[in-house]
């Protein structure tokens, strides 16, 4: 390996090395070092930015202003960058809004680009709606538009960030735009082109891309979603025209390899088909049924990074303006079933909410996803399966127990022998858990329980002062016949005759059924709950363990998992190997 210093010898070659670190780091290696400085003071000089630090999300790889001299712009360029021999070598300048606007710092930064004192080869600006709005023809606008036509297309690019379309086209040269990204409000250019109508706008959006032959790339966003009642909305029929005719002018776009689309462009149910030559495809979940119906069946030809970004808020909401109320669902509903892209490298989906199965339909279809975002997909599968195993037993926690205690309650009353904790817990896990994926035993109780609450509703008040116990025993009595046969036949007479048998046990045995309905509770709800405590604690583990099973293509299926999960639930509550295989179903359910 060679030494850093003798890389001094080929600038070139540190050129590019210096390119992988911060700013920071490369003002510390130059000084660090005479012989590095040269080509350190070079880089860091060949990316300059007068948008402060904090008003960027990423790093800047070069000079750039400090929040304090953020008043202080024309003092920088007049005391440090004509001072400096380093202004030569700028190759990128970011302006920010500063050649928006009408001022003295306006003014001397388009002196020096028009005298070439500063000679960029790409110039980053931000055209803002409110000054665009304010009606003033600056003169900084039109010089810069000379001095951008007077350049080539390979002496010249342009990074565009615009809240308007309707007006920065008269700004600068547009075919020298390389890449664009509006940031429009959900009531488009109303303060400054207020008679405008979607169409129209879709038409100059249009126009604009048509104009920009070499844009490598797109980013739309809408923004203020508080002003959506500032735009009138048109259903697709309407527009739809339109919005081919857009359509076309993307897949003309030959450079383009980055399309980034947040929200909905003008409509949730249009999906922008990206031109083959994209490989990076940034997008949002915001879009209607019939988008992920079209997001499904495009192959997305050469997209080699896809990422899903932003969060959608009030799903339903946004597609009311949009659609007929027929068309609207949740989007937990929306199924994708498939997807037809296959050749990606990198997808990431950071999104709720989103189609529930957009994670394993993107695994299932890519082999060649690389292994940490195959492992972030298949651990976004398994934390859905958890999800909706686990939720099918939290709502039923409470009517799961009952099943327990209604078979307790005839063991107390046969005078059986009392169970351990840990064979409470197994009978739980037989009866409420597995036999319930398996054999549905907890909603087959609840129907047979609701079936013998309505006959003993209708007959309840003529006895309730006198035979309250009896009818809850009578209840526990036809609910376990009618689970052991379904087709057992009952009406309001046997309930009766039933009801009076047992409340003539009941003064005869001194309430036997209030006692072990008492004993029933304390010997099943104490180890129950603090086995469920220990069951809900593995949610976590066990997504790390179906994550696993997703990415050996192991099964996950309901069963596969549930006994799995009881498995070392019991573990943990007995702290000795419990074995599944004691738990068959209870003889009470066969």
């Amino acid at each position: 390996m060679a030494v850093i210093t003798e890389l001094a010898a080929v600038p070139e070659i540190l050129f590019d090395i210096i390119g992988y670190i911060s700013s920071t780091d490369t003002l510390n290696l130059g000084l660090s070092c005479k012989s590095l400085l040269p080509v350190c003071y070079k880089a860091l000089w060949t990316n300059l930015s007068l948008v402060p630090l904090e008003a960027k999300r990423k790093p800047w790889p070069g000079l750039q202003l400090r929040p304090e001299f953020r008043s202080k712009v024309l003092e920088v360029i007049k005391d440090y960058w004509l001072e400096s021999q380093g202004l030569s070598y700028a190759k990128r300048v970011d302006f920010g809004r500063l050649l928006s606007r009408n001022t003295k710092e306006s003014q001397h930064l388009m002196r020096l680009l028009e005298s070439n004192a500063l000679k960029p080869t790409r110039i980053d600006l931000s055209v803002s709606l409110f000054d665009v709005a304010a009606g003033k023809h600056f003169p900084a606008f039109e010089r810069l538009h000379e001095y951008t036509l007077s350049k080539g297309p390979k002496e010249l690019r342009i990074q565009l960030h615009s809240d308007v379309m309707h007006s920065f086209p008269n700004l600068v040269d547009i075919a020298k735009i390389t890449d664009l990204s509006l940031s429009i409000p959900t009531w488009g250019d109303r303060w400054v082109s207020p008679d405008a109508t979607m169409g129209e706008r879709i038409r100059e959006l249009t126009s604009i891309l048509e104009r920009t032959p070499n844009l490598r790339s797109f980013a739309w966003c809408k923004r203020d979603r508080s002003q959506r009642g500032y735009e009138r909305k048109l259903h697709f029929p309407a527009i739809s025209a339109h919005l081919q005719g857009l359509q076309t002018a993307f897949t003309n776009l030959r450079a383009l390899k980055s399309l980034r689309i947040l929200d909905f462009l003008f409509h949730p149910s249009f999906f922008v088909v990206p031109p083959d030559n994209v490989n990076t495809l940034i997008l949002n979940c915001a879009g209607s049924p019939i988008w992920w119906q079209e997001f499904a069946a495009c192959p997305l030809q050469n997209v080699k990074n896809l990422r899903f970004e932003g969060r959608v808020w009030d799903y339903e909401g946004q597609l009311r303006d949009y659609l007929a109320s027929s068309e609207i669902v949740p989007m937990k509903t929306i199924r994708l079933r498939d997807v037809a892209v296959q050749g990606l490298k990198t997808a990431f989906c950071s999104q709720k909410p989103c189609p529930p199965d957009l994670a394993i339909c993107l695994l299932r279809r890519n082999s060649s996803l690389k292994p940490y975002y195959r492992f972030i997909l298949a651990r976004r599968e398994a934390k859905r399966v958890i999800e909706r195993y686990h939720t099918r037993f939290e709502s039923n926690w409470y009517l799961s127990r009952w099943v327990v205690e209604n078979l307790y309650i005839r063991r107390f009353l046969d005078g059986a022998k009392p169970l351990t904790e840990m064979e409470t817990v197994e009978e739980y896990c037989r009866v409420a858990i597995l036999g319930e994926v398996e054999n549905g035993n907890v909603h087959a109780w609840d129907r047979a329980r609701q079936r013998a609450k309505n006959i003993g509703a209708k007959c309840k008040s003529e006895i309730e002062g006198q035979l309250l116990n009896s009818v809850d025993r009578t209840i526990h009595h036809y609910t376990l016949i009618f689970m052991e046969n379904e087709l057992e036949q009952a009406d309001e007479d046997d309930f009766k005759k039933q009801c009076i048998q047992f409340f003539e046990e009941e003064a005869q045995g001194g309430r036997q059924y209030g006692v072990a309905r008492q004993r029933t509770w304390q010997s099943v709800a104490r180890p129950v709950n603090r086995f469920r405590r220990m069951f809900d604690h593995l949610r976590k583990p066990m997504v790390h363990h179906v994550t696993e099973l997703i990415l050996s293509k192991s099964e996950t299926d309901e069963i596969t998992v549930m006994r799995y999960w009881v498995d070392k639930a019991l573990q943990d509550f007995d702290g000795i190997d419990s074995s599944l295989d004691r738990l068959t179903l209870s003889k009470d359910f066969s």
